[in-house]
């Protein structure tokens, strides 16, 4: 294998010398050294973080080589379209080693903002998918010829998404005394898509009126059906020496109390480009005014 990869350099080296004396074409070249063009393509593509504001979009490009040789990847362009008209365009230029006789995937992260979105195309937000068309080009760094662009596409259609809206609904005590109180905290999670979503993962950390209420996880399944909500209950246990003495008034008279929910959720849906998404969440409003 060392043998035939020193007869190929060497091959190469001849070539070059022929090339600067203009005795060569860059197609002869490749020929008579048994280069071969590398073959490109956009292996997949995925919605990978999803908020109010916008999302992030992850492609992954898949570049091999056929060669005896190493070759490297000196980066790439790409342009992002929605119903055939152009959103982003943009460019990486990180270098990428190509194994001889393997592939090699990278993984390009694309911010897309909503605004963005519905500048582009009127009432984008209020669809429920779009057309769109990924449009690449990869810079192989091929021996002695240089650097040469070799272009790849996808086409799909895109759900336009939205965030799972998630919000407290009332704290409900179940037991009262002078240090403590044992109380339930309602929450609901709604699905403003028109499909169903898996919430797989949920951890939350509440705080009422600046104090740190609760801090962990729910460790199952929440199925929402398109447009469907889901409620959650949160047993919690108070403790009034900690938290101050306020809030054992507040829980007697049913006073309204200031609350921060903050936590991040992983989901699924029935489309490609949605599976395993992380929507981070941040939510504040007023929670136990009777």
């Amino acid at each position: 294998m060392y043998r035939k990869r020193d007869l190929l350099l060497a091959g190469l080296l001849i070539l070059m010398f022929a090339v600067l004396s203009g005795c060569a074409s860059m197609d002869a070249i490749k020929k008579a050294a048994g280069i071969k063009d590398p073959t490109v393509s956009v292996a997949g593509m995925n919605i990978s973080t999803l908020s109010a504001e916008g999302l992030t979009l992850q492609f992954v490009l898949d570049v091999d080589n056929p060669n005896p040789i190493p070759l490297n990847l000196a980066g790439f362009d790409y342009a992002l379209m929605f119903d055939g008209k152009q959103l982003m365009a943009g460019e990486q230029r990180d270098k990428v080693s190509i194994k001889a006789r393997g592939s090699s995937q990278v993984k390009v992260p694309v911010s897309l903002r909503f605004s963005d979105l519905s500048r582009l195309i009127s009432g984008a937000m209020n669809k429920e998918s779009l057309g769109y068309e990924l449009k690449t080009a990869a810079l192989v760094d091929l021996p002695v010829i240089g650097i040469k662009k070799f272009p790849a596409s996808k086409k799909g259609t895109f759900p336009v998404p939205k965030a799972p809206d998630i919000s407290l609904t009332g704290i409900d005590v179940k037991k009262l005394s002078l240090t403590g109180a044992k109380v339930i905290v309602g929450a609901n999670i709604d699905n403003p898509n028109a499909f169903g979503i898996d919430i797989n993962k949920l951890v939350y950390n509440l705080s009422i009126n600046g104090k740190q209420w609760a801090k962990s996880n729910v460790d199952k399944t929440i199925s929402l059906s398109g447009k469907g909500s889901s409620s959650l209950n949160i047993p919690l246990e108070l403790n009034f020496l900690e938290m101050g003495s306020s809030l054992y008034q507040m829980l007697m008279q049913g006073k309204g109390m200031n609350y921060n929910l903050t936590g991040d959720m992983k989901f699924d849906a029935g489309h490609p480009l949605l599976k395993d998404v992380d929507a981070p969440f941040s939510k504040t409003g007023v929670v136990g005014d009777r």
